[in-house]
């Protein structure tokens, strides 16, 4: 079941915040699971192959990152045997010297720890080559190609992280998907602070006022609550300029005009509601 949010501390003074939040300590109160980046080892034959693994990751460093990108098997082997331990084994099944199969075959003699999980991209579904050999493995995927970027990464991520991290990279992605339909992308000032409180709303174990959540974020970011708040009220400002019809139509629901502006209790209500309909299955 989703979380209920209390609208009562929309125009709220920052006395009367202060008041609710000494109520108990922060450490006590909601805590978002700890999380790491997944190091993958990537193995490809082709260098166009390589590259697009290394720009991806450069993007997707928080949740994936490239250990190393190998080129050949004997690459792989080398960097295993050097000390190398990622999470996830990335190969090519059209792999050579050696070829994926006996490469895998080698990996499972060497009894790594921990033992990585291991994922072989495919040209065609009739390629079985190497699925004898991932047996030798107990976490193993195989992925066809043609393949969205997007969707490998999320592989990869599924199979190096546990279910918490894999739970709150989902919700994040829906935090995103709502944020966006709202008229705040990524790139916005403030967009951070909105998806962390929304997350903290998420994982509360009890209704959170709007100070509460913001001091959260204060609290997590190592700076004033007024900045926030600050902070929140301009992106709702810039969120109104865009027009994007969920915004406009929250609007029409609150009682004010269509281009008016949400205050932060009004625009964090709206979106929590919309993003328990999209989290659902993770909640």
């Amino acid at each position: 079941m989703c979380p209920q949010f209390w609208l009562t501390c929309v125009d709220r003074r920052w006395a009367d915040m202060a008041v609710l939040l000494n109520e108990r300590p922060l450490h006590e109160k909601t805590a978002l699971p700890k999380t790491t980046a997944v190091t993958a080892l990537f193995a490809f034959n082709a260098k166009l192959d390589r590259d697009t693994m290394k720009l991806f990751a450069k993007t997707h460093g928080a949740e994936v990152s490239a250990a190393a990108v190998a080129a050949t098997g004997q690459e792989v082997l080398e960097l295993l045997h050097g000390g190398l331990r990622p999470r996830v084994l990335v190969l090519d099944a059209l792999l050579t010297k050696p070829s994926v199969t006996s490469l895998l075959q080698e990996i499972s003699t060497m009894h790594l720890d921990p033992e990585p999980a291991v994922l072989v991209v495919v040209p065609v579904p009739e390629e079985t080559a190497a699925r004898k050999a991932l047996r030798l493995f107990s976490q193993y995927q195989i992925m066809l190609r043609p393949y969205g970027m997007k969707s490998l990464f999320d592989e990869i991520y599924r199979m190096g992280s546990t279910d918490d991290e894999h739970r709150l990279y989902h919700l994040r992605g829906c935090c995103d998907a709502v944020l966006d339909a709202y008229g705040a992308p990524a790139t916005l000032s403030g967009y951070h602070y909105a998806e962390r409180m929304l997350l903290y709303a998420l994982y509360a174990d009890h209704p959170q006022q709007i100070g509460v959540l913001q001091q959260y974020v204060a609290a997590e970011e190592g700076i004033e609550l007024g900045t926030v708040t600050s902070a929140m009220n301009r992106l709702s400002q810039k969120m109104s300029k865009r027009g994007m019809e969920p915004y406009r139509a929250l609007c029409r629901r609150c009682g004010r005009p269509e281009d008016g502006v949400l205050s932060n209790g009004q625009l964090m209500a709206g979106l929590l509601q919309e993003l328990c309909s999209r989290a659902e299955p993770y909640l």
